[in-house]
């Protein structure tokens, strides 16, 4: 659990201070999102039945501006929407770099506030179920993105 509040600490940064210092952001970037993926596959908890209040909402919009002050060369991009197919004109979708990493920060605070405030079963659960059901495609498409950018 450190590990992942560690990883946690370090990439939601980016979405909390417009005005990050490092040298190399992107492959940071890499870095942080990797390890928050390799956490998401080793997760194990127990279900804490608790009825925990909710996190409180996390602001988009702050989030979004904080991540393009960070990455001001972040945009538009776009990809094969299935990539099983094998056809000569296969379905192209838009993705976007801000709102990957925005939603993957915005997430990420929900986990952290749970980390801090209801049980360590409770944000591990939030975590992998944000990551199943959200995040993971975000992250994802975000690596291949910024692989890709190389």
């Amino acid at each position: 659990m450190s590990e992942l509040r560690k990883l946690i600490d370090q990439i939601t940064e980016f979405g909390i201070n417009p005005k990050v210092e490092l040298t190399d952001k992107i492959d940071v970037l890499k870095k942080l999102l990797v390890g928050i993926y390799s956490e998401f596959l080793k997760t194990e908890f127990e279900f804490d039945e608790t009825d925990y209040e909710d996190e409180p909402d996390f602001d988009y919009k702050e989030i979004l501006e904080n991540v393009k002050a960070n990455f001001p060369d972040f945009g538009w991009y776009s990809s094969v929407l299935d990539s099983n197919k094998m056809e000569p004109n296969v379905q192209i979708g838009i993705g976007d770099e801000l709102d990957d990493l925005t939603d993957i920060i915005k997430d990420l605070l929900a986990v952290k506030w749970r980390m801090e405030n209801t049980s360590e079963n409770d944000a591990l659960w939030h975590f992998e179920f944000s990551m199943r059901t959200h995040s993971e495609q975000h992250l994802v498409d975000l690596l291949k993105r910024l692989k890709e950018r190389n």
